[in-house]
């Protein structure tokens, strides 16, 4: 099952659900060897990043909203040590 959210895409849940996605993956990796968790880990990771990229797409149309979300995302990325979000949340400002 897939967890983008392509109705209403959010960038936060975008992200959290790719850490889903991670920790699946390490479940699959160190854990159990049934390879139905990395089936599930690249499934979860693949709609993650589809969400992500239809989160950014969609707040592209609001200026306003866009630089408040950055300055939030860059603190947030800073917080749990993502790069990407520090890098996401510069390029909307």
């Amino acid at each position: 099952m897939s967890s983008s959210n392509t109705d209403n895409p959010s960038m936060l849940h975008g992200h959290a659900a790719y850490v889903a996605g991670a920790a699946k993956e390490a479940i699959g990796t160190y854990v159990s060897s049934d390879p139905s968790w990395k089936e599930a880990a690249a499934e979860t990771k693949d709609g993650a990043v589809a969400e992500m990229r239809a989160a950014k797409e969609q707040s592209q149309d609001q200026p306003g909203k866009n630089e408040t979300v950055g300055k939030v995302e860059e603190k947030l990325g800073g917080a749990v040590g993502c790069e990407g979000m520090v890098g996401e949340g510069k390029d909307r400002q």
